[in-house]
């Protein structure tokens, strides 16, 4: 009897212990997503101020670029400064964003240039951007610019100061009518490490696009797209996660990632 009592106890205990490895399991798969689409988004709400040309800056004023940033230029050395504060009657602000964009313009002819974004203290909600990235562009004709991008060591960090470090490649190719950019697709691949030290890597099935008036009036999600982020449990396995971005109406967009298990997440801005 009492061996039997035994048993049931020890029974009772692996079962509790199984549903507790369950539940953290899954509380890893819904933290795994939302470190996803938090990467993904500091991936793109910036986009838009590496695609504005040195002289369009020279032009512009606070409230005609998204985020309605202060706008700081050096003339002699090809610089522009974008000092954000977060101001809730900017009209073009759907996320929040505190701290400078440096943006360094180089041009190696009248048409192909490289533009250097470095962020300094720059906040996007509740997490930060350390790091910088490279843009250079090429005219291909037809209208429109390729644009080659690549980073190293971007991190993100979480609101615990959790950090997620990539490393990445795109093509952006802009579509311009009467020199004006019209719309974007980006293509790439990036990888790296998440917040608790695990490999991860990013492989798209589509392309994002983006429309240039909606990113213009301060929206940052791509319109469509589809990609495949992996999280790596050991070098040979890994968890799959799939990130689709639509169209909700003319111009707010939302992301849906469909966890390993099936679950869905949502997120728009």
């Amino acid at each position: 009897m009492k061996k039997l009592i035994f048993l049931l106890s020890l029974a009772s205990i692996l079962a509790s212990c199984s549903n507790d490895v369950e539940r953290a399991i899954t509380t890893d798969l819904q933290v795994e997503g939302r470190e996803l689409f938090r990467t993904s988004l500091a991936l793109e709400e910036g986009l838009r101020y590496a695609f504005y040309s040195f002289e369009e800056y020279q032009q512009a004023l606070t409230d005609t670029l998204p985020g309605c940033p202060l706008i700081e230029i050096s003339e002699s050395e090809q610089k522009v400064k974008l000092t954000f504060s977060n101001d809730p009657n900017c009209p073009s602000q759907k996320v929040r964003r505190a701290g400078v964009i440096n943006l360094d313009f180089f041009y190696f002819n009248l048409r192909d240039r490289r533009v250097l974004l470095r962020y300094e203290d720059y906040q996007v909600n509740d997490f930060k951007i350390q790091g910088e990235r490279v843009f250079d562009s090429f005219f291909n004709g037809d209208n429109q610019n390729s644009w080659m991008e690549s980073f190293e060591e971007l991190v993100i960090l979480d609101q615990f100061d959790n950090s997620t470090k990539i490393n990445g490649n795109y093509e952006h190719q802009l579509l311009k009518v009467d020199n004006r950019i019209q719309s974007f697709t980006s293509i790439g691949n990036l990888s790296g490490r998440n917040l608790t030290g695990r490999p991860l890597k990013m492989t798209q099935i589509a392309p994002r696009q983006y429309v240039i008036n909606c990113l213009n009036e301060g929206f940052v999600i791509a319109r469509d797209g589809e990609e495949i982020w992996e999280i790596f449990r050991t070098p040979d396995r890994s968890l799959a996660h799939r990130m689709t971005f639509s169209i909700e109406n003319i111009c707010a967009s939302k992301v849906d990632i469909q966890l390993s298990d099936g679950r869905l997440l949502t997120f728009n801005y």
